[in-house]
């Protein structure tokens, strides 16, 4: 039994890396965009432009999906990855620059939410296509499921997590962390 469950480990520890990486860096994007809602709702008081900040995460992901299965298929997903999550973080380092000179306005939100909402439309099905390269056929259900529970223990853990530290450093301190959860 023991035999089995190093030898699984083995055959899966390409796969492990990246879902390891690819969750706490989908964590602290999920606590900087709950962050950055809390701060424009307390800065705008509108439920209405801060609605639209969750419209500009998800209309590139409608528009370019179609497109965007065929665009990460023609290159490395490897590079793909890289490429995406490098944009993300150049977001990220752009909000934490803009909030700590005060100069962050709502217009930058949009855009950088647009940006970031086109990277994750390409990322995602390289992502996908790169765990299934990296992992055996006969783990695909167990591949599956820690895939399942890592979006979920995201979704649970960003509310508290982000509010938390909101609350005691304030939304810069979020926007460092999700800098540091880059892999």
């Amino acid at each position: 039994m023991k035999n089995n469950m190093i030898q699984t480990f083995r055959e899966l520890k390409p796969f492990l890396l990246l879902w390891l990486t690819q969750s706490l860096s989908a964590l602290g994007s999920a606590m900087t965009n709950f962050a950055l809602v809390l701060w424009l709702y307390e800065r705008t008081g509108s439920a209405l432009t801060t609605a639209l900040l969750t419209v500009c995460s998800y209309a590139p992901y409608v528009l370019m999906s179609i497109f965007a299965g065929a665009v990460s298929d023609r290159w490395n997903k490897k590079a793909v990855l890289l490429v995406c999550d490098s944009l993300a973080a150049l977001c990220t380092v752009t909000v934490l620059y803009l909030l700590r000179t005060e100069q962050l306005q709502v217009w930058h939100l949009y855009a950088l939410n647009a940006l970031n909402g086109l990277m994750n439309t390409v990322q995602s099905p390289a992502a996908d296509v790169a765990v299934n390269l990296l992992t055996p056929e006969e783990h695909f259900q167990k591949v599956s499921g820690l895939r399942s529970f890592s979006s979920s223990l995201v979704t649970i853990l960003t509310p508290a997590f982000a509010a938390a530290l909101v609350a005691l450093m304030g939304v810069e301190a979020v926007v460092f962390v999700d800098l540091l959860t880059f892999g």
